[in-house]
């Protein structure tokens, strides 16, 4: 069942759709919010957190364009709220490696050290639009909405990290 027919079902009173709904997306926001925080429990609290969000505000959601890239904002601004609140600098730069050991789906990617070197030379805004694009299968449109920035910065960031990605690679070889 789509996440539009799931959210309309729960809407109407199917309540019981809501762990099918968080089931289906929960690996996926934790995985979000480890890349952004670097620590397990933080990054549970996060994504617990950002589906008590999702569930408060539930009957206010209109459908937009896609519920996962709203989901995955809810994730973003909990993560940002989070490093506000225990004055944390984002720590996605050494966790790369890390994340990629323990998480079988960047596993399945078969990164090389060499890839995630090449990533160490990108701003972290660039990185986390790299990162949406190639990792979380996130379309450019959905990207601006999750990190809430023009489209055109979004292609701006990519095509800079694509480019620093390309002379790193060239400089390696």
């Amino acid at each position: 069942m789509k996440d539009s027919e799931l959210i309309k079902k729960i809407k109407q009173g199917e309540t019981e759709l809501l762990d099918v709904l968080i089931e289906g997306h929960y690996d996926g926001i934790y995985r979000f919010c480890y890349y952004k925080i670097g620590d397990r429990e933080a990054a549970y609290d996060c994504a617990q957190e950002t589906f008590l969000h999702l569930l408060r505000y539930l009957d206010t959601y209109v459908e937009q364009k896609k519920f996962k890239a709203y989901l995955y904002r809810i994730a973003g601004n909990v993560c940002t709220d989070w490093f506000r609140k225990n004055s944390v600098q984002f720590a996605g730069e050494e966790l790369l490696e890390t994340i990629a050991k323990e998480d079988g789906e960047l596993k399945r990617l078969e990164l090389s050290d060499e890839v995630f070197r090449a990533l160490q030379v990108l701003s972290q805004a660039q990185k986390d639009v790299i990162m949406l694009h190639f990792f979380y299968d996130f379309k450019l449109r959905e990207i601006a909405q999750i990190i809430n920035v023009p489209m055109s910065t979004v292609k701006s960031r990519l095509k800079q990290g694509m480019d620093k990605l390309k002379a790193y690679m060239d400089r390696s070889i």
